[in-house]
This record gives structure tokens, C-alpha cells and sequence, in this order.
């Protein structure tokens, strides 16, 4: 459904509107997040319709019966976008909290058939009614917290039916919640138990997901986009490049798990196949980050991840100093990240990553929206684009990191209605 809303002056508005609309942007500061002071907003039927100062705002502009937020003392900002999360999954992995924080890291716990392979049982054990019912309340958690756009990637099937399944689910949670969703076939996201052990194993999965996964995912128009686990103990290079090929004759854009746990090569397939986005990026040289400024990929990092894990984090510093586009991301997922509050990874992104709060704001909005393909749609305050916005409790936007946890978001506005106040 959507609404009629009037949010009247704002004391600030981050509206992003000050720099290039059809890409993204490699580095922001506060001027250049298109701040606009005691401005107010007319979203009608779920659009933002009209927008500019409050004392030039006429009855003629506000639709009848339109409901009315005061907006006066707080910031406004477009609803945030999360272009990288693996919201669909079934059940959980808490007990792999205790054995983390115990010593064991990721790649042994993964090793013994924990990880995406635990994930990958339950999620196969799921009806589709089960799996939304848990991939909903995630997906209502996130919306309460800001977060109106987002990617959602298969991954935890491995198989045909249930890659086939999530990406279904994916779709009915954007239909039955309006929320925009981007869904993304990471079939190639590990090799499958029932395979790991056979010599032809990999083979036969690279094969499976070319031959069978990625034309029937396409086929049945269930993803917008096709990722690969390009790193040690996922796929190799050469694995992935045969299976980025096959996306691409099928028309599917291209986004990548790169470079987390080492040089292994997925930055520069990212950059050779023009990837929307490269994602994780903890190990980059400059040549790598040239290579993705030149080819125009977003880099995509996901500093929640990093704290879970506690590993290091990607330099965002140093990427945007080169040139490259940067977007922030929750990584939402079972095992490794179960964030969901975009808000939370954007300050995360400034201590960890060492972006400006401009950089991560900038980066949890239109770079995020851009790396999306919905740079003309959402990410900016701006009349013609979707109705999503976020209050905050405070004039100034630099207090979700200041105050980084703190309850901040004082209003939700989905689709031009209130979701949360």
C-alpha cells in the first residue's frame, strides 16, 4: 500500500541531490550531501511529489486527507538501501557464536561442516511458508531500523530446488511487504557437502550451476543479478570466470565476493567483467583498487562482518582516496553477520572502515541504490523518487555515528505511510 504523507520542516534535509544522479559517487562531504534547512516534503501515492522550503509550501501541493508528520528540531534522510544481505535462510547458527568467541574462525569452522553448509541443511529443511515467515521478520526488523531497499542473494541451496525456492521467497516478501527487493543467484556460494568429498566434485558443481541453476534461475525471472564466492575455500578464479561467462550470456549483471581472505583474485574478475559491485575487498593492493576505479566498480564493504569475525577491515580510506566508489553494506547472514540495522554498519563503517559519516552516508544511499541499478528510483530526496525516508531524532546526521547504537530513528516512512515511530 502506499500513502499521502506531509513531513513538515525538517530541520535539516540530507536530500543527496548535489552531485551526479546516474552513478555513483567516490567520496562525499558534508556539503556535498545536498543539505537543504527547513524544508518539508510531499510524498503523494508513495512518490515524493513536491519538496523545497516550508514557506513556500501551498494547500495546492499537499493531497486531501494527507496524514502530517512535524519534522521541526530533526534530520531527514532518504531511506536507507542495503545491497548485500543473505536474508533468506533457515534457522540459525548461535552455537557457532560460542565457538567463535571460544577461538575457532570461520574457515575451521567451515572446514568441520559448520558455516554456509550448516545453513544449507536447515534452509533445505524449510518449507517455502516456513522459510518466509523467518526471512519476514528479519526483512520487518530491517525496515524498522531505516532500511527500505534490498539485495537479497540465494546461496544457502545448492542445489537447484532450493536456490530455485529462496530466490521465490525473496520475490513474495517484495510483494507482500512493498519493500524494494534486488535478488541476486549466488548459487555459487560453497561446494555442496554431498560433493566435497568426490574428485569430480567441483567439476560437477561448476558444471551444475552453468548448465542447470543459472538457465533456469533466468528463465524463470528470479534474479536480477549472479554472484560467486571468489576466494580460498570457495571458488577459484578460474572456476569463477567460467561461471561469470554463463551469467553473462544469460544477460545477468554481475556481483562478487572478492579479495576477503587474501590477494585471491576476485577484485581484478570483478573489474574484468565490469562487476556492478565487488564486495568484502579486505585485501586490496593499488593496483586492485585502480583496477576497480577504472572498470567503475563499486566497492561494496561490509564492516559488520569484520567486527563478527574479528578480522580486519577493508580499507575504506584508501579507496576512496583512489578514486573508487564505495557503498556499506549489513552482510546480513546465519553464520558470520546477523546485523540487521543499517544505521549500526553505517557508523561501524566510519570507526572500522575510517570513512567520513558523509562517506557512509552517501555510501548506505545512492552508491548503495546505484550499485543496484536504482540510482533513478531511490537513495536521494527528490521529487519523482520513492516515497521511503528516515527521521531522525536529532538535526544532525553525523550522531549515528557520534552516538553510535543509540534509539535515533525517530520515524520510518515507507512508501509514503509510517512503519515505525
Amino acid at each position: 500500500m502506499t500513502g499521502d504523507l506531509l513531513l513538515r520542516a525538517a530541520a535539516r534535509i540530507y536530500t543527496l541531490a548535489d552531485g551526479p544522479k546516474d552513478r555513483p559517487r567516490a567520496g562525499a562531504e558534508m556539503a556535498a550531501l545536498g543539505v537543504r534547512e527547513g524544508w518539508s516534503v510531499v510524498v503523494r501515492d508513495g512518490t515524493i511529489a513536491w519538496a523545497g522550503p516550508d514557506a513556500d509550501l501551498t494547500a495546492d501541493e499537499v493531497p486531501a486527507g494527507a496524514a502530517e508528520l512535524d519534522c521541526r528540531g530533526r534530520a531527514l534522510l532518504p531511506g536507507l538501501v542495503d545491497s548485500h544481505t543473505h536474508l533468506v535462510w533457515g534457522g540459525d547458527r548461535k552455537d557457532e557464536l560460542e565457538m567463535r568467541l571460544a577461538g575457532a574462525d570461520y574457515e575451521a569452522i567451515f572446514a568441520a561442516g559448520g558455516g554456509i553448509l550448516s545453513s544449507v541443511r536447515k534452509t533445505r529443511e524449510r518449507d517455502d511458508d516456513a522459510l518466509f515467515a523467518e526471512s519476514k521478520t528479519r526483512l520487518d526488523r530491517m525496515l524498522r531500523a531505516g532500511t527500505t531497499a534490498v539485495e537479497i542473494k540465494s546461496g544457502y541451496g545448492l542445489d537447484l530446488d532450493t536456490e530455485l525456492r529462496q530466490l521465490r521467497v525473496a520475490r513474495r516478501l517484495a510483494q507482500e511487504t512493498g519493500v524494494r527487493v534486488v535478488t541476486t543467484c549466488l548459487a555459487a556460494h560453497a561446494l555442496p557437502a554431498e560433493l566435497r568429498d568426490r574428485p569430480e566434485g567441483r567439476e560437477a558443481f561448476v558444471g551444475r550451476v552453468c548448465d542447470e541453476v543459472l538457465p533456469a534461475v533466468t528463465a524463470a525471472g528470479l534474479a536480477d543479478f549472479c554472484d560467486v564466492f571468489c576466494d580460498r575455500g570457495a571458488f577459484t578464479p578460474e572456476e569463477t570466470r567460467r561461471i561469470l561467462h554463463r551469467a553473462r550470456s544469460l544477460g545477468l549483471p554481475i556481483r562478487l565476493h572478492a579479495n576477503e581472505f587474501g590477494h585471491t583474485g576476485g577484485a581484478l574478475l570483478a573489474a574484468e567483467f565490469g562487476a556492478r559491485s565487488a564486495d568484502h575487498l579486505l585485501h586490496l593492493d593499488d593496483g586492485e583498487r585502480a583496477a576497480l576505479r577504472d572498470a567503475g566498480v563499486v566497492a561494496t564493504l561490509l564492516p559488520g562482518t569484520s567486527l563478527v569475525l574479528g578480522k580486519g577491515f577493508a580499507d575504506g580510506r584508501a579507496l576512496v582516496k583512489a578514486g573508487v566508489a564505495v557503498a556499506v553494506a549489513t552482510d546480513c547472514n546465519p553464520g558470520s553477520c546477523a546485523l540487521e540495522s543499517l544505521s549500526m554498519v553505517l557508523a561501524l563503517a566510519c570507526y572500522g572502515n575510517r570513512l567520513s559519516p558523509a562517506e557512509a552516508l552517501t555510501a548506505t544511499t545512492h552508491n548503495a541504490a546505484a550499485s543496484l541499478g536504482l540510482h533513478a528510483e531511490r537513495g536521494r530526496v527528490e521529487v519523482g523518487l520513492a516515497g521511503d525516508l528516515v527521521l531522525l531524532a536529532t538535526g544532525d546526521v553525523r550522531d549515528l555515528v557520534y552516538h553510535a547504537g543509540s534509539p535515533l530513528i525517530d520515524a520510518v516512512v515507507h512508501r509514503g505511510r509510517l512503519v515505525a515511530r
